[in-house]
């Protein structure tokens, strides 16, 4: 309701001409104002001072009339304006009921149950169930206001004026986009404390916690990078690129990543139980898991070994090896950088792989870091399980819980060797192979596909290659004993008389052989075995086994001083007797007189072929040689062709077919050509110098 009512209007209302409502507002002293108009005065009645019907007549009539819109009411929504104008239009229904009964009590409950009785359909469906106190206080807010549109429902909706300036959100925003990602209700806090000095209005802290809400979903993207990084706003808010895996073909992109494994394993050189590092080769193509490796720490040679094994298990070279970007993966020893000065390509470069390494940051990037996660599955399960983070731990891992810890012991947890842990893995890479995926595998198993692009198998010359570059790489010292890497010596008879610096190459697994090749790494020298360790009394305490032993490592001393005193008689007989005889000649031809000397000794010609006839008498009554294959000293191919070279050149042995063919295939090798020619080469000269010497001459 308006605030002061001319008589005309009035009149209207109570639908009664105006001379009769001035009479009766005479009659009943009606409070007025009096303001100028046209032609005089005219009286303005009091709203508040009128009679009650008065009231209720002047509220039912301008609930009739309400314009539409109201200029302090534009910000309404249509909704808002809807239920505005239906509690209106109630009011004035309620009005007109109890203006015409008798007991306003009992009229008004009458009408509540007649509106939940769904007399006036339209009107509930828009305001829903309502009491007569409801009514009761729309009535007076429109007898106070004048307007309908008082009664709008304007929480939550849109202020003309927002509480949260421009000038607040630069602070509160300012607080909330810190790197320590503060708790929103920690900002709300310190922005209202930054409102005060800054001259602002307070807000509340819930108004400043909506803002906030508000404008982070308007802004997700800002508000991730600001307060959680780079990576994090790459992880969930930057598209990511969708692959065509239909193409390429099984084998044509192998992906490699590190994984920290979630249960403990046994360092085979400490003993203790430690998190090792999982180094994977997977195929994109068909999420096939190829070839892994468990060390300590990602290094480079466990990518190598573990990129050995699934060419192996993938039957060929893949066409790109897609890579991480850590440390390990961008070693030179894999990108050749350094390698290709020496005389030596990278390893992908040798095996005609090409490298591509991922985006710094980009885990999406790589399919393998999916696999992973799917790989917790295995870890949950296995007895030392430690979780992936301090949240995700086991409770025998927590202050205080000792009865999870006795579990633990008393169940016989662990942490498992490295041969259980490579057991599990396998077991469970198996059974993974075997489930049906979505994706772009369109339900097939990994198994399945990678059966149908599966390579035919590398050849001897791949196998040869392959453990040229995958083997690991050492510079050692030749000792007494041999080399040394491991913590033990590794040997060969070639290696006794060399004391220079050479390149040894060694698998890690395989630990049986080693392979010593010169400094620049091109030829190889020999393949050197570990050297036993005797037992120290083995005649006496040791078993039958440490007797062999030690009867082998003294024949393998015996084998080399009989080498070197048969080179050292050699060489003396072929080279220092006779400069010696020469020099002894010449220095008796210089003497003015020359000493009498004995004259030789006639040969007696009949002792000299009696001792002839009983060395071929002996030779002839001699049993044949040893075959190499009974030879315990013989370990090698190299030690095998040496020992027939021996009998055949150097004793005129005559050899069995069979070892004689073995002995000219073997010279056809590269391994012979390699390490060997050279040597034999010169021994053979000298055997066939000592013969000439021997013959008097003769050819």
């Amino acid at each position: 309701m308006q605030g002061k009512y001319p008589a005309k209007a009035i009149a209207q209302a109570l639908d009664i001409s105006e001379r009769a409502t001035r009479m009766r507002a005479d009659r009943e002293s009606w409070p007025f104002e009096e303001e100028p108009c046209r032609g005089g005065k005219r009286r303005l009645y009091q709203a508040l001072a009128l009679p009650e019907d008065v009231r209720t007549a002047l509220i039912a009539i301008e609930a009739t009339n309400l314009p539409a819109t109201a200029t302090a009411d534009t910000s309404l929504t249509e909704n808002q304006r809807r239920k505005a104008l239906a509690k209106a239009d109630l009011v004035r229904l309620y009005t007109e009921t109890l203006s015409k009964a008798a007991n306003k009590g009992r009229a008004r409950d009458e009408f509540i149950a007649a509106y939940a009785a769904g007399v006036w359909p339209a009107i509930k469906a828009t305001l829903g169930d309502i009491s007569w106190k409801s009514l009761e206080r729309w009535k007076t807010a429109m007898r106070r206001t004048g307007s309908a549109l008082a009664l709008a429902d304007t929480r939550g909706g849109v202020r003309v004026e927002p509480v949260v300036t421009e000038r607040h959100a630069q602070i509160l925003l300012a607080l909330a986009r810190h790197p320590n990602k503060p708790c929103l209700s920690e900002v709300c806090r310190m922005a209202r404390e930054a409102f005060k000095p800054a001259g602002l209005a307070d807000c509340a802290e819930i108004t400043l916690y909506r803002y906030l809400r508000k404008w982070m979903t308007h802004n997700y993207g800002e508000w991730v990078y600001a307060r959680q990084g780079k990576k994090a706003w790459n992880d969930e808010c930057c598209p990511y690129i969708e692959r065509d895996y239909s193409k390429i073909h099984v084998g044509d992109i192998l992906v490699a990543d590190g994984h920290a494994l979630n249960f403990e394993i046994l360092d085979p050189e400490t003993g203790k139980g430690a998190r090792m590092e999982l180094v994977l080769w997977f195929d994109m193509a068909s999420n096939f898991p190829l070839g892994w490796e468990i060390l300590p720490t990602e290094n480079t040679q466990a990518i190598a070994s573990a990129l050995r094994r699934a060419c192996l298990r993938l039957g060929k070279f893949p066409k790109v090896a897609y890579l991480d970007n850590g440390r390990a993966f961008r070693s030179k020893f894999f990108n050749g950088v350094d390698l290709t000065q020496g005389g030596l390509g990278g390893v992908f470069q040798e095996l005609g792989i090409e490298p591509l390494f991922a985006w710094p940051y980009h885990g999406q990037s790589k399919t393998i870091e999916r696999f992973f996660k799917t790989f917790g599955e295995l870890e949950r399960w296995i007895p030392s399980y430690v979780g992936t983070s301090i949240e995700s731990k086991p409770p025998r891992l927590m202050r205080g819980e000792k009865l999870h810890r006795k579990v633990y012991e008393t169940s016989g947890g662990r942490p498992l060797t490295l041969e259980e842990a490579h057991t599990a893995i396998a077991t469970w890479f198996d059974a993974y192979a075997e489930r049906p995926q979505r994706g772009h595998l369109k339900g097939r198993t990994p198994g399945e596909a990678f059966a149908a692009g599966v390579g035919p198998g590398l050849s001897e010359g791949d196998l040869l290659k392959l453990r040229l570059c995958m083997l690991s790489k050492a510079v050692r010292q030749i000792e007494q004993n041999g080399v040394k890497i491991f913590g033990r010596y590794y040997r060969h008879p070639f290696l006794h008389s060399l004391r220079h610096p050479v390149l040894v190459r060694y698998d890690d697994q395989d630990r049986r052989t080693v392979l010593v090749y010169d400094q620049s790494g091109k030829n190889l020298i020999c393949e050197a075995t570990p050297a036993p360790n005797p037992h120290p009394a083995a005649r006496i305490l040791g078993t039958e086994e440490d007797q062999t032993v030690l009867a082998q490592e003294i024949a393998y001393k015996k084998a080399l001083e009989n080498q070197v005193t048969s080179n050292a008689r050699n060489f003396l007989n072929s080279v220092v007797l006779p400069e010696t005889q020469s020099r002894m000649r010449l220095v008796a031809a210089g003497k003015t007189e020359t000493p009498a000397l004995p004259g030789p000794k006639a040969p007696d010609v009949k002792s000299i072929e009696a001792a002839k006839a009983a060395v071929v008498a002996k030779r002839e009554a001699a049993p044949a040689y040893t075959p190499p294959a009974q030879m315990a000293t013989i370990v090698t191919e190299l030690d095998r062709y040496e020992y027939l070279f021996t009998l055949a050149v150097r004793d005129g042995v005559a050899l069995r077919e069979a070892d004689a063919d073995w002995m000219a295939r073997y010279e056809q090798t590269e391994e012979y050509a390699a390490c060997a020619r050279g040597r034999f080469e010169r021994l053979r000269t000298v055997y066939k110098r000592r013969r000439l010497t021997a013959n008097g001459g003769d050819a």
